[in-house]
């Protein structure tokens, strides 16, 4: 082999292994610890696949959806996050946002090719983190639970789900049952916060369970509309996306939904056809 072919050599070798060595570091980089506060901002977002209601994929919308009314928020489930799809150009989403937003994060796929995925971003490090496949007839759907480190004396647990859909015949009640079977083992803390895409109203005999041991931040009747963001015949019809709140033990200060992104009712701002519900709490 000459000198020339030896050059090309290295460089066709050890190219990919530097660009792969310096993705990983940033991928891994620490995070700027959040000045001390005692409120925190949640959210909840079913993005979609990054797809809005123009049908075009943009992630950076969906960030700018999510930084809209300078939320800012400290912690945000995200739901229907693709990685490494041909519908979504192979884009890892939820590292995408994560690196936009300069979060950490946890991704846990749903098998079917990961159109279903969860993603839980957060300012606070994510001492720990693990996915669960729920039980389902149709497509897959999971449900994560990562408890964020908010500093050496509050943490909380944290559980993001999407359910799924009733006209596709799922069993409902039994998915409902088996979320409430994986947050009741956790004792570590009492601090837990259920959020996510139920596709159930708020007043359905399915989610009942849920109101008994959580409190919806949302609250009062008529509880707000989420689905679908943008509707040509009028509001949103449909009230499905919740953060709820371990009952007696966290303090909801605030909860409502992000309605609208720009002046105006452009199907261009909206990065999703859900609405993200936001919830501004503090801890004992």
């Amino acid at each position: 082999m000459n000198k020339r072919s030896k050059i090309i050599f290295i460089c066709m070798f050890c190219t990919p292994l530097i660009v792969s060595i310096v993705m990983f570091g940033i991928s891994e980089l620490p995070v700027e610890s959040p000045s001390p506060k005692n409120k925190f901002k949640f959210m909840t977002y079913n993005i979609h696949f990054g797809a809005g209601m123009d049908d075009l994929l943009n992630l950076e919308r969906i960030a700018q959806n999510i930084l809209s009314e300078d939320i800012d928020p400290d912690v945000i489930g995200l739901q229907e996050v693709e990685n490494g799809r041909l519908t979504s150009h192979g884009i890892d989403m939820a590292l995408w946002l994560a690196r936009r937003l300069n979060m950490y994060y946890f991704y846990f796929p749903a098998i079917n090719e990961h159109a279903y995925g969860l993603a839980l971003l957060s300012k606070y490090p994510i001492t720990s983190a693990k996915g669960y496949q729920i039980p389902s007839i149709s497509l897959e759907r999971v449900l994560i639970h990562g408890v964020v480190m908010i500093n050496e004396t509050l943490e909380i647990d944290v559980f993001v789900t999407h359910l799924g859909l009733l006209d596709w015949d799922e069993d409902l009640e039994a998915q409902v049952v088996f979320v409430l079977e994986k947050t009741n083992q956790v004792n570590t803390t009492s601090n837990k916060i259920l959020m996510g895409d139920f596709n159930l109203e708020y007043n359905s005999a399915q989610l009942a369970p849920v109101y008994t041991v959580f409190n919806d931040t949302l609250g009062g009747i008529p509880r707000p509309r989420t689905f679908p963001s943008i509707n040509l015949f009028g509001e949103p019809t449909e009230s499905i996306d919740y953060i709820f709140t371990a009952k007696n033990v966290i303090n909801i200060v605030e909860g409502h939904v992000i309605s609208d992104f720009l002046p105006g009712n452009n199907p261009a701002e909206f990065g999703s056809d859900h609405l993200p519900v936001v919830a501004t709490l503090t801890f004992p």
